[in-house]
């Protein structure tokens, strides 16, 4: 899904119930400036290109934020983006889909497509994985809150 005024603002603020949680939070480019290695900086200026939403959470790992504004959830992940991270540490990818009240958006958390809350492996494209909230995910595995996602998140860093 393209990016629009609504998907960011899904994005911000499940960033900023991270950051209410006490985590640090950075994008891609700051991490590569961190560096020294060329290779490394390299891919996390890769990683940190237009539309990719990919993050750092201290003490988490890489995170891939997909926001869907509206059900259900249709998300696609780059096949090279999802290589990418998986060279790296620890990662998760967080699936949202907007809600229209306080809560701001419902979700799912992901290490791995093989897994829960997978209950089916995501479409295989060319260049993509697509991934269908009804067909794809175990509805009893949404989370109701961007700050319940963001305390799972956390949670599970803490458990790696």
């Amino acid at each position: 899904m393209s990016r629009t005024i609504e998907s960011d603002a899904i994005q911000e603020a499940f960033l900023d119930a991270l950051r209410a949680e006490g985590a640090v939070v950075e994008n891609m480019s700051e991490v590569a400036g961190h560096t020294s290695y060329p290779e490394l900086r390299d891919l996390l200026r890769s990683l940190g290109r237009a539309g990719r939403n990919v993050f750092f959470v201290e003490g988490v790992g890489m995170i891939q934020v997909h926001v869907r504004t509206e059900p259900p959830g249709w998300w696609n992940v780059l096949r090279s983006v999802k290589e990418e991270l998986d060279m790296l540490a620890k990662h998760y990818f967080v699936f949202l889909v907007g809600r229209k009240d306080k809560y701001v958006a419902d979700g799912y958390i992901a290490s791995d497509f093989n897994g829960p809350p997978f209950i089916k492996h995501p479409g295989v494209e060319a260049t993509k994985f697509t991934i269908n909230e009804k067909q794809h995910l175990d509805s009893d595995e949404r989370l109701l809150s961007v700050s319940k996602i963001a305390k799972v998140l956390l949670a599970l860093g803490k458990g790696s």
